[in-house]
């Protein structure tokens, strides 16, 4: 695990709070792994002026706002992190964003972060990095084309006489464009506001600012980076997410299973896309697409049977899934 300072620990914290045969596409229409920078993280002052004004406080319960307000009112560090674009459909991208513990579960099956997550209430969660870092999450609100959550954590250390407290802000704006080819891209964006309440903290955290702003761009784009790497799982082999799934921990059972059918749904679904590439304008037939159906479930009886290895170094021999140049999350 990357070291990291405590305040970079916090605001990653907060970050993450929010990843033989190709057997559904033709050798030369293969998913790609990869995440596009379509414009540079900011923290200047006319950035933060309209990111604040874009917030939707409208949509924060009166129970929230006095906090929410307290952050907005006293924010020691903004970013706004840089507007990635990545092939995922929408319906993964979704799933991850409202079961953030099923990510954070599945990184650690995959050995990539020993950071937990567990839900404790409809919109209610708590974590732990394991370096010091806690905290709660809410979130606050959610629709498709936003979403709004607070973080409250502490940082802890046998060399500070108190923990360090803080809260943050996060704001995720994604948007989705339906491709020719029938894949889907996601284009989002992440605003984040900390606030300490302890001055000399705060002084602190602006002096190194440049270093938590660049470690909190990092994980969002590693973050990103997982999500399109599991898109290309489920779309290429729903057997080895299976896999994964089997070992998860610390979960509801609802949300494994809800999991594993959509690794079978967006397998089967780009199946179908391709195989109406292949037809063009022709309406497919009933029997074309149940041999699509009965394709999925051969494919995933193979799995069953250990075809495919479930560490995630590796699916078939053909994709590479080490994120982000084989450097692990925090």
């Amino acid at each position: 695990m990357p070291r990291r300072n405590w305040v970079g620990g916090i605001v990653v914290l907060a970050a993450l709070c929010l990843l033989g045969t190709n057997p559904c596409a033709a050798e030369d229409t293969k998913p790609m792994i990869d995440v596009e920078v379509v414009s540079s993280g900011s923290s200047v002052a006319a950035v933060r002026k309209k990111a604040l004004a874009d917030l939707p406080l409208d949509k924060v319960t009166a129970d929230w706002r006095p906090k929410v307000d307290e952050i907005t009112k006293n924010v020691s560090l903004f970013r706004h992190m840089p507007t990635l674009k990545f092939v995922s459909e929408p319906e993964v991208y979704n799933f991850f964003l409202a079961h953030p513990d099923v990510a954070v579960s599945l990184w650690r099956v995959m050995d990539i972060s020993t950071f937990e997550m567990w839900q404790t209430g409809p919109t209610g969660y708590e974590a732990d990095s394991h370096d010091g870092s806690s905290g709660t999450i809410e979130v606050l609100h959610s629709s498709a084309e936003r979403q709004l959550v607070m973080c409250e954590g502490s940082f802890k250390s046998p060399l500070l006489l108190k923990p360090i407290k803080a809260r943050t802000l996060l704001h995720l704006q994604p948007t989705f464009q339906k491709a020719a080819d029938g894949q889907t891209t996601v284009t989002h964006s992440l605003d984040m506001y900390v606030s300490f309440p302890s001055q000399p903290v705060d002084i602190t955290a602006k002096l190194i600012s440049p270093v938590s702003h660049a470690m909190a761009d990092r994980n969002f784009r590693e973050v990103s980076l997982w999500v399109a790497m599991m898109n290309v799982g489920m779309i290429q082999q729903p057997g080895w997410i299976e896999q994964l799934a089997g070992k998860m921990d610390g979960v509801l059972e609802v949300h494994r299973s809800q999991l594993l059918k959509l690794a079978l749904q967006t397998n089967i679904a780009a199946r179908k896309r391709e195989l109406q590439r292949q037809a063009g304008n022709r309406e497919l037939s009933l029997d074309e697409v149940m041999a699509v159906l009965r394709k999925a479930a051969q494919d995933g009886t193979a799995a069953k049977e250990g075809a495919v290895r479930a560490g995630g170094e590796q699916i078939k021999g053909e994709l590479r899934v080490e994120p982000a140049s084989a450097q692990r999350m925090p």
